[in-house]
């Protein structure tokens, strides 16, 4: 199935905005003129403090100001996008939804395909249509809403490209009949080529397939899963408060151990991931029984 984009696809940064105000972050993609949680106003004169004589109040509350605030506790800013367009990172790992894109079409069961760039910005990827390249100048649209996994610096440039071009060249083994879905696909093609290039941390993490998910891949998913989740909640409400509540001090229950005193067994890296709270969206074909996931998506 070739991938398709949704009509309303946001293939750029929306934008949204963050600001704490009354105990509260207020996340929205424009500023309003009030507080969506004490209905103040935001935008009070910012010269009524300077007018006022600095030692007028010397023996007043310190803060009985800051009640009496109705501005920001801290200046807006704009939340990091986490996406980029894969022509744009030249050698570079990149990864993206099997289908549609990140914030419009991804969900918890959404497989993903990997993908490897070039010192000038083509794309390389293997699929069940076989070994592909797409020109930087394509800018092909089913890539220009991805995850940067890693890169490499400037001087081993050449090198990737050389790299690259070997494990192209094994036409037999990238060809459209020995694509497995489950075994063969996209994430070996990307793993061999990482494992030949001999870099670390990379290629290290890219020894064993569990290994590269949890190290490399897992961490972008989990940051994209959120930023994904408050884009859906602001996109049907345009604002959003999230309320903070003070930590427990309560302490953590130990994870119990095995008659061999060990946390569990090499095999637990799927219960592993779920207790950190990523679930759905693995990778296709990560080739283990019980699939690693990712991250959670809040509908």
């Amino acid at each position: 199935m070739l991938p398709t984009t949704s009509t309303t696809t946001i293939t750029s940064d929306p934008g949204i905005l963050c600001f704490h105000h009354c105990n509260v972050k207020v996340f929205c993609f424009t500023l309003p003129h009030t507080c969506p949680h004490c209905t103040a106003p935001l935008y009070a004169d910012a010269d009524a403090d300077t007018d006022t004589d600095a030692n007028a109040n010397t023996n007043a509350d310190p803060n009985a100001e800051l009640d009496k605030a109705v501005g920001p506790r801290l200046l807006p800013f704009r939340l990091p996008y986490p996406f980029v367009r894969a022509t744009q990172h030249p050698c570079a790992i990149v990864l993206r939804p099997s289908t549609g894109d990140f914030l419009n079409d991804y969900n918890n069961a959404t497989d993903l395909h990997i993908a490897v760039t070039t010192s000038g910005g083509d794309i390389v990827e293997f699929d069940r249509i076989g070994l592909r390249r797409h020109r930087r100048d394509d800018n092909p649209a089913e890539w220009r809403q991805s995850l940067l996994v890693g890169d490499v610096p400037e001087p081993w440039h050449d090198f990737w490209d050389e790299v690259l071009q070997q494990i192209c060249a094994q036409s037999v083994r990238w060809s459209i009949a020995s694509y497995e879905e489950e075994t063969h696909n996209c994430y070996a093609f990307v793993l061999a080529f990482l494992q030949a290039l001999g870099h670390a941390p990379l290629s290290e993490a890219a020894r064993s397939k569990t290994a590269f998910c949890e190290q490399c891949i897992v961490p972008r998913t989990t940051t994209a899963g959120k930023y994904i989740s408050l884009y859906r909640k602001l996109r049907r409400s345009g604002v959003y408060v999230h309320r903070q509540h003070p930590k427990s001090r309560t302490k953590p229950n130990r994870r119990p151990t095995s008659s061999s005193g060990s946390l569990g067994s090499t095999n637990s890296y799927s219960s592993d991931v779920a207790s950190k709270g990523y679930s759905g969206g693995g990778v296709a074909g990560l080739g283990v029984r019980t699939r690693p996931t990712l991250c959670t998506i809040e509908e």
